[in-house]
């Protein structure tokens, strides 16, 4: 890797530190800057300004994601979130928290959310016949499993993301089984 590749990652991570604190409006360059250890300057040297910044740190934990998350629902792709995540724990926080509610930005998260909804319904089909419960279940099932993420990055012993899988594991599956007296 080259002295510029390197000054770019690093780029890259301290944008996505920056911006995961607070949004694409909430940060400022000399934000992104600082957290980079790089002048503004040199921000300015690889891109053009601050959206396609964020444009480039969202792309690349998408890609970081669909490097590892198989394209079918299962316990797999679960973990291979997991573990994109605990990889880039700005990345995903700055996705699934910031992006997903910036209306700008809202397609790179909703690209990955759709993707896994419908996985959700597909693993669904035997446990809920009802196609509208079964598409509420599933976006559920999903939005919980973005959140229950964020909130073990940021609380979570990494030791202990194993443990975590087995009980967002239970968790889901708790989401997607119909109540007892239908």
């Amino acid at each position: 890797m080259s002295r510029r590749d390197e000054t770019t990652g690093r780029i890259l991570d301290g944008a996505a530190a920056a911006f995961a604190k607070a949004g694409f409006a909430g940060t400022s360059m000399e934000e992104i800057a600082s957290a980079a250890g790089v002048s503004k300057l040199l921000l300015y040297r690889d891109f053009a300004g601050k959206r396609e910044l964020y444009q480039s740190v969202l792309e690349r934990s998408l890609a970081r994601i669909n490097d590892r998350v198989p394209a079918e629902a299962s316990n797999a792709a679960l973990r291979g979130l997991i573990s994109a995540a605990r990889d880039d724990p700005d990345g995903f926080t700055l996705l699934f928290r910031h992006s997903a509610r910036e209306p700008e930005f809202a397609r790179y998260a909703m690209s990955l959310q759709d993707r896994a909804v419908r996985g959700a319904e597909r693993l669904m089909r035997n446990i809920e016949p009802d196609p509208v419960m079964r598409r509420w279940a599933a976006e559920t099932a999903v939005g919980i499993t973005y959140q229950a993420i964020i909130t073990w990055l940021e609380h979570g012993d990494p030791a202990r993301d194993d443990e975590f899988f087995h009980r967002l594991l239970s968790v889901n599956r708790a989401a997607a089984k119909p109540p007892a007296n239908r």
